[in-house]
């Protein structure tokens, strides 16, 4: 169906599966090869039986070596929890040899993270190693994959935020989640019933769902969060943060919760690294390509907004 709406337009439909990895055979990497559909893993390297018992490292280890090596479009998504914060360094340098790029995701006190305290993730010890893993990643010249969100901070440092910095980007109205039972949410993350948009059996156009009382709540909740926020020195980076991480937090109204406290402090410190790198204008030979062509991007177009 989607090749026949969309094959011969300009516009482009794009396709991402996201799975534990663990019933990923090679005919079906093939089909999604074939067919331009990425494939996210959640996995945490060798550190994954903590968060997922049922899983085998070194199975999916050898599966993403074989989407690498097929050229297939894969990434990674690793929870950082209170078990493993302290082996982000190892994490990605089991990435960085096996040249799959790869998201840094802390656990929050939503969901199943909310039942089990032994994921329970301590701000202060997820910025130090945040920024020690940066510091090693940005300061090694021949890094083969970027680490996220640490490039989309520096991205976001040396332009604006992008949309797929979903949580610093005001993304309210670019996305929408369906649920299996055709309920709607603003986002994929694990928003509260009050933020429910509604049904797909209930409206005639997806833009009734922006009429819901449901988005009149989210919307509310956001505005009054960015008032309280913007005074602070990074609000035209951070736009007040993620409303559902707030919630979260403990209140959708206000900042000051673990999301907001991390990103000041992790986005701040590369904020501040690549200033010294154009300010004292350091040898961009010394830092990854990632860096580097950011850098040369900004000061060849600094009024270019440059996407992901």
């Amino acid at each position: 169906t989607q090749k026949r709406h969309y094959g011969k337009q300009i516009t482009r439909c794009g396709n991402t599966i996201h799975t534990n990895g663990t019933l990923l055979r090679n005919r079906f990497i093939e089909f999604c090869r074939d067919n331009r559909i990425n494939i996210g893993v959640s996995y945490e390297g060798e550190y994954s039986a903590g968060l997922r018992p049922g899983q085998d490292p070194a199975a999916i280890a050898e599966t993403l070596r074989y989407m690498v090596r097929k050229g297939h479009m894969v990434s990674v998504a690793t929870t950082v929890h209170g078990g493993n914060v302290d082996n982000m360094a190892d994490i990605y340098h089991q990435f960085r040899d096996m040249r799959v790029p790869f998201t840094f995701s802390p656990s929050l006190k939503m969901g199943c993270g909310l039942d089990n305290e032994d994921t329970y993730l301590d701000a202060d010890a997820y910025i130090k190693n945040s920024i020690a893993v940066f510091d090693e990643w940005a300061n090694d010249a021949d890094a083969p994959i970027p680490v996220l969100p640490f490039f989309q901070y520096v991205r976001s440092s040396l332009t604006a935020p992008n949309i797929s910095d979903c949580a610093h980007s005001s993304c309210l109205m670019n996305w929408i989640c369906v649920y299996p039972n055709g309920d709607v949410y603003p986002c994929g993350k694990a928003c509260p019933e009050e933020y429910r948009l509604g049904n797909i059996m209930e409206v005639e156009h997806i833009s009734d769902l922006f009429k819901s009382e449901g988005f009149r709540t989210i919307l509310i909740d956001s505005v009054e969060r960015r008032n309280e926020c913007k005074e602070c020195e990074i609000y035209d980076k951070c736009m007040g943060g993620c409303t559902i991480d707030a919630y979260n937090d403990g209140d959708p109204q206000s900042a000051g919760g673990f999301s907001c406290v991390t990103y000041k402090a992790i986005y701040g410190h590369i904020d501040a690294f690549l200033k010294d790198i154009m300010d004292n204008e350091r040898d961009l030979s010394k830092y990854n390509r990632y860096i580097r062509d950011s850098i040369v991007g900004k000061l060849t177009n600094p009024n270019i907004i440059t996407p992901m």
